[in-house]
């Protein structure tokens, strides 16, 4: 059905009356894009301290990796984004970013041979980013009311972003110093773990969205229903 209401004058709006979860979905969209960008902060500048001192990288191997993986990201978003949301929806396509990342960070920063096998692992985090990343700005947008609250949404996701920047370096940083002394293979790993666990436990938010879209078009669907059936008698 088309939903109709909110600040547009009457226009269609995207999604029905929230309610449950849907009521707070703003939030936990922000939450997810903090922890994308914690998982994008220990893709590069922490990667640059990890690479180093587990795998011996130098800067030209450094510089290649970085490379490699801004380059699957921009690929994953161009060509293969659209076809998941054509085949799972923006909310499923979020998760499944979302699980590779947790994946693929949690295990190239165990995993150090074969080096095709770890950079495998690095390439699957970056590409669950670009996808988990685009998908999360698309509900966004998906679950605004109106042209000025959608507006006033990306700019806090892009904010919410732009914290995780600032902040998740320095945390980084110092675990992973605090991890260094550990044994191999978990010398360092400790917060590409601690990052990974947050992302599987933030897979579930998109899936806890779709789950109360649902129910409020299920709520509204109903009363016109009765509403209907209200008229025909």
């Amino acid at each position: 059905p088309a939903w109709r209401g909110g600040g547009d004058g009457g226009s269609v709006s995207p999604v029905p009356p929230v309610v449950g979860v849907g009521a707070v979905a703003q939030p936990l969209l922000r939450l997810l894009a903090v922890m994308l960008g914690w998982s994008l902060t220990l893709s590069v500048s922490t990667y640059g301290l990890f690479a180093p001192f587990a795998l011996g990288y130098g800067q030209s191997q450094l510089s290649a990796t970085f490379s490699a993986g801004a380059a699957c990201t921009i690929l994953v978003q161009i060509a293969l984004f659209p076809r998941l949301v054509a085949a799972l929806g923006e909310h499923l396509a979020a998760t499944c970013g979302a699980v590779a990342v947790a994946v693929g960070l949690g295990s190239c920063s165990l995993v150090h041979a074969p080096l095709p096998l770890h950079t495998g692992l690095y390439l699957l985090n970056r590409a669950g980013s670009g996808v988990a990343d685009t998908a999360t700005a698309t509900l966004v947008a998906r679950s605004s009311r109106g042209k000025e609250q959608r507006s006033r949404n990306l700019g806090l996701i892009q904010s919410s972003r732009a914290a995780a920047r600032i902040v998740t370096p320095l945390v980084s940083g110092e675990l992973f110093r605090r991890s260094c002394a550990a044994p191999k293979p978990w010398s360092g790993t400790l917060p590409y773990h601690l990052c990974a666990a947050c992302m599987l436990a933030a897979a579930s938010i998109p899936l806890l969205l779709r789950r109360s879209e649902r129910e409020a078009e299920e709520a509204t669907e109903a009363q016109l229903r009765e509403g209907t059936a209200a008229a025909a008698r």
